[in-house]
């Protein structure tokens, strides 16, 4: 589902941003720099916004800076430098602080108000990273283990619409949310283990 989603998004997203980007590249703007704003930004507002219980304005302006991974990419590959490892390990590492924020913010909040909801964003919270670290560490093992019912676009897009429509008053958005993220967290994880168990075998 993320791997058909995000390639179905990708040559029309890209004709998009394509005069951004050359823009970017005019200015001397590199893939790294736009990496950190996103990502640091990403966090900041995360953290700040979500920890003191605003969901909806937090949302928003962490939607603008998860926004920067659009670009970062399409700046790598249009620049003369082209993409690169470090380039690479730093927008991992920073799309991993960014989740984290993102779950710790709320997390910091629904602790202080005592909410039954803790325990269920604990087990999202750690089934959504086994799924990022299951396919890193097949990747580092040689393996290629892609796909899923959730990839972290689509985690992310369920955190924050939860968030957003909690912050705006809806009933039960929140629980639906964060009990689904946890649900297909936990299968998606399931069926990486068997994808890097089937390649092995």
């Amino acid at each position: 589902m993320g791997i058909m989603l995000q390639r179905s998004l990708r040559d029309p997203v890209a004709k998009i941003i394509a005069p951004l980007v050359k823009t970017l590249i005019k200015m001397r703007v590199s893939a790294n720099q736009i990496s950190a704003i996103g990502g640091l930004g990403s966090v900041a507002s995360a953290l700040y916004f979500f920890s003191n219980g605003r969901f909806f304005i937090g949302v928003i302006w962490v939607s603008v800076f998860v926004a920067f991974d659009l670009f970062d990419g399409a700046v790598a590959r249009a620049s003369n430098k082209g993409t690169s490892k470090w380039g690479a390990l730093l927008d991992s590492t920073l799309d991993r602080l960014s989740d984290a924020a993102i779950f710790i913010g709320a997390l910091i909040y629904f602790i202080d108000q005592n909410d039954q909801l803790v325990p269920v964003l604990l087990i999202a919270t750690f089934a959504s990273f086994m799924v990022s670290y299951i396919k890193a560490r097949a990747e580092s093992l040689l393996i290629k283990c892609e796909g899923g019912l959730a990839e972290r676009g689509e985690r992310v897009l369920i955190i924050l619409t939860a968030y957003g429509l909690h912050g705006l008053g809806v009933d039960h958005a929140m629980a639906v949310g964060i009990w689904t993220l946890a649900l297909i967290s936990i299968f998606t994880m399931i069926q990486r283990m068997m994808i890097v168990y089937k390649a092995v075998k």
